[in-house]
């Protein structure tokens, strides 16, 4: 399969490996072609003044945009950041080629809206890993916050598999969402062995669903 990994905050080079690059090495090694989209910062790639780059980090084909991720950002600067990316990433997602299934992080969750976009647009499945309940109170107030919320419930809703990193995570996508059934709990404990183990139950039973599904029809 293609697969994209889309993460706008993946864990920084010293920080330790993020569980994206774990898997997506994993999947390459089975024979499938992975490409993560990121931020420059995530993969230590100094672009200047490039807007885009593109480098191998373990064997993964990595697309990284220069866009800041300042942990001192907050209120539109962040959200402006978070945009920005989702813009990239959903330009770039049309120029290469045609995924059989996407998987994205939230958050931020304007990642997974861009994630959204690209699955309709090719008609294939989306696997949402939530690693935070979002959005935040450090980014959205107010008016914002309501529109915030709707965006999340709508990814949840149209999501084929959603991944919670916590119990109470999933405990709470579970109370907003009709087919609580799709939400699974894979915590980050440093076990590679069962992370990849779980995550390919997830993504087989995903993609064996779609396929037999009588309302699917062909991508692009």
């Amino acid at each position: 399969m293609n697969i994209y990994i889309i993460a706008q905050d993946l864990d920084l080079c010293d920080q330790g490996e993020d569980r994206f690059f774990k898997l997506g090495r994993k999947l390459n090694s089975r024979g499938h072609d992975v490409t993560v989209f990121t931020v420059s910062g995530a993969v230590d790639l100094d672009l200047g003044k490039k807007k885009i780059g593109l480098v191998q980090k373990n064997g993964l084909k990595v697309i990284a945009f220069n866009v800041g991720r300042d942990p001192r950002r907050g209120g539109f600067k962040k959200l402006f950041a978070c945009l920005k990316f989702a813009r990239m990433t959903w330009r770039q997602g049309q120029r290469h080629p045609r995924p059989d299934l996407v998987i994205a992080a939230s958050p931020p969750l304007t990642a997974v809206l861009s994630a959204l976009k690209l699955t309709e647009y090719y008609r294939v499945p989306l696997v949402m890993e939530v690693r935070e309940l979002w959005p935040g109170g450090n980014l959205c107030n107010g008016v914002l916050t309501k529109a915030c919320q709707r965006m999340a419930q709508k990814a949840y809703e149209q999501a084929g598999r959603i991944i919670a990193c916590r119990p109470e995570i999933a405990a709470a996508i579970k109370e907003r969402l009709v087919e609580p059934d799709k939400v699974q709990v894979i915590e980050d404990r440093g076990d590679e062995r069962l992370l990849i183990e779980k995550y390919e139950g997830a993504i087989e039973e995903l993609t064996v669903k779609n396929k037999n599904s009588p309302h699917r029809e062909e991508g692009k």
